[in-house]
């Protein structure tokens, strides 16, 4: 369930002055996603026959990962036209519910709200997103733990859509103590939003160091030129 994608809002400061940077921000957004789902499919196909259940309990969690599956396996799949993706997006979230409200005593239950969440920051309901990737964090469980990190800076892009760029650096910041370098990006932006040139420079400077092969390395280097000084 590895993924990435989701970073939009106007918040992004003065990013209209790097070409193409939008479309560069909604690809990583979507690949983001794929690969959490990827990864969260192969954990998916591993995880039923490792747990011994009683025979009510095995019976839930074997439903909820049916339920997860099916939603997971609408997510990856191609939809080339934004009526589909529309559809699937209402599919999954209808799936994801039921796994999170009728089975939540079960892993797979307490997952389906990081995707909810997902789900619904790309249906633009931030605040709803934010929710249930709020409701998900206190959650264990290997799967949990390793999409942890992603809620954690996923929590700050729906702030950042949401306009509060000071609550949104404050997650980003949780999700890089987390583990989650890539945010080091979004706090660096945070901050030049904010006004506040040094800590920018120093987290763009600190996003260079430890993913030397980003994608974004080119507009990293472009943000310690103009501000660095």
């Amino acid at each position: 369930m590895a993924a990435k994608k989701t970073m939009k809002t106007g918040d992004f400061i003065e990013f209209d002055t790097i070409v193409g940077f939008g479309e560069k921000l909604t690809a990583y957004w979507e690949e983001n996603s794929r690969q959490i789902i990827a990864l969260a499919l192969i954990i998916c196909l591993a995880a039923g026959a490792a747990v011994y259940w009683t025979i009510s309990s095995r019976a839930s969690a074997e439903t909820a990962q049916g339920l997860l599956n099916e939603a997971l396996t609408t997510l990856n799949a191609n939809h080339p036209t934004e009526a589909e993706r529309t559809a699937a997006l209402s599919a999954a979230v209808t799936a994801l519910s039921r796994a999170a409200e009728e089975y939540p005593g079960t892993e797979a239950g307490q997952v389906a709200l990081f995707y909810r969440a997902q789900c619904k920051y790309r249906q633009k309901d931030y605040s709803g997103s934010i929710a249930d990737y709020s409701a998900f964090l206190p959650h264990g469980g290997s799967m949990a733990d390793q999409l942890r990190p992603f809620a954690l800076e996923n929590i700050g892009y729906a702030h950042e859509a949401l306009g509060d760029t000071a609550e949104a650096l404050k997650w980003f910041d949780k999700a890089v103590q987390a583990g989650r370098s890539a945010a080091l990006i979004a706090m660096a932006r945070m901050h030049e939003a904010a006004g506040a040139a040094e800590p920018a420079c120093e987290n763009y400077k600190k996003y260079l160091a430890e993913l030397p092969e980003s994608g974004y390395r080119e507009f990293a280097e472009i943000k310690i030129a103009t501000l660095c000084r």
